[in-house]
């Protein structure tokens, strides 16, 4: 069996509709059917609407979960909470995160009351069956919000190390892009492409809003998709899972439950 290339379409929200669209449209159009993409869905971005107050986008939502792609929650702003308190923290939350790990920082209560306001607005959205795995804004967890997201009703989570089930951690190998720069888009565009000509591996490739803007990242994205789609079966974070003999629940939202 080929390896899975795990397409994930990061930052889905009110104020990334049409770049979101663009991206879909990129990648479907080299051959990834919308039912091997991975969205993850922001609920109350930043300052924006929530999401429950944009009918565009929970259409454009319910469309795609109706073609079989797969829906993970993403934090409720995305915007980082907290302050760090040592440098290595630092290093991660504004070198790596650059402001945007929302639960890198927080303390339990915190994260409980995030999870339960994001899950209230997908249940409001009538999303709640279709979404199924947890993906923390750059992929960065407190302790205590590690703790809150393996309680909670997940059947999968992700991190920078891989999509973990229970006690497994799968499809260790990430490729993503930096684009806030043009230093940036060329740095993580030779890293893609060093990856992309490693050994045949299950693959993450995470694709951001902001990479839709620099045509150096999209130049990245599609050699990447072109070098690894003759040798991948693409394949959503579920369908991945299952094919491991995983047992996946829907995220059950119940607007008056309290995570632990």
């Amino acid at each position: 069996m080929q390896p899975a290339l795990l397409v994930s379409i990061h930052d889905v929200s009110p104020l990334t509709l049409e770049t979101s669209r663009r991206l879909v449209r990129i990648v479907v159009a080299h051959g990834v059917p919308l039912r091997a993409l991975t969205v993850l869905v922001i609920p109350q971005h930043e300052d924006g609407p929530t999401l429950d107050d944009d009918p565009p986008t929970c259409r454009w939502l319910h469309e795609l979960a109706d073609a079989g792609a797969c829906l993970c929650l993403h934090g409720l702003t995305h915007r980082m909470a907290g302050t760090a308190r040592s440098p290595w923290k630092w290093l991660w939350a504004r070198g790596f995160a650059r402001g945007q790990g929302e639960l890198y920082l927080i303390d339990r209560a915190d994260c409980e009351r995030r999870l339960e306001t994001a899950r209230t607005i997908i249940k409001r959205c009538g999303l709640a069956d279709h979404v199924h795995g947890f993906v923390p804004p750059a992929w960065l967890l407190s302790k205590a919000a590690a703790d809150v997201v393996r309680g909670a009703a997940f059947a999968f989570n992700e991190q920078l190390s891989g999509i973990r089930v229970d006690d497994a951690i799968l499809a260790r190998r990430l490729i993503g892009f930096g684009s806030l720069s043009e230093v940036e888009s060329r740095v993580t565009s030779a890293f893609a492409w060093l990856q992309s000509h490693r050994g045949p591996s299950d693959t993450r490739l995470a694709i951001h809003p902001a990479d839709g803007q620099r045509a150096s990242t999209l130049r990245a994205i599609d050699r990447t998709l072109r070098r690894l789609l003759p040798r991948s079966q693409p394949m959503n974070y579920v369908d991945f899972l299952d094919s491991h003999a995983r047992s996946l629940r829907p995220l059950d939202v119940q607007p008056n439950t309290r995570l632990t």
